[in-house]
């Protein structure tokens, strides 16, 4: 194989690559694209995590999440969409970190602030459907 076609093999590749790894992560991190409420928090660690709810006759029907930060933070904001899910506003403020962290089966004590700040956001996302609710009613 000549230099050129080595570059452009190498280029192939690489695109390849490319290509598949932004399929996988689209794929494997479902995106609410229109959500009621959505919250994005950065925790004391430095993590941050992203949570965005869609609702349809006042319970959550739909929910998507995001981290930057570790496996454990992966988990527990998962949870807590999962936590959240066909619940009511209400029901949904209910949903702790001790919650959270029972749903994932149990946290190190040193990565308990990952199920706080997968609260935090959840109850953030919440607080900004009720406010974009309370802004609705508002206006009519």
């Amino acid at each position: 194989m000549t230099n050129g076609g080595s570059i452009l093999f190498g280029t192939g590749i690489l695109l390849a690559v490319t290509l598949v790894w932004f399929i996988l992560y689209y794929w494997l991190n479902p995106h609410v694209s229109s959500p009621d409420g959505k919250a994005r928090v950065v925790g004391s660690c430095g993590d941050i995590m992203e949570i965005r709810l869609r609702f349809k006759k006042a319970r959550m029907i739909e929910g998507s999440s995001w981290t930057n930060g570790c496996a454990y933070s992966l988990n527990c904001v998962c949870a807590a969409v999962d936590l959240a899910r066909n619940k009511t506003p209400e029901e949904i403020l209910d949903v702790d970190s001790a919650m959270i962290r029972e749903a994932v089966g149990g946290l190190p004590k040193d990565h308990w602030h990952c199920s706080t700040l997968a609260a935090d956001t959840l109850h953030a996302a919440i607080d900004d459907y009720m406010q974009a609710c309370l802004k609705k009613s508002v206006n009519f």
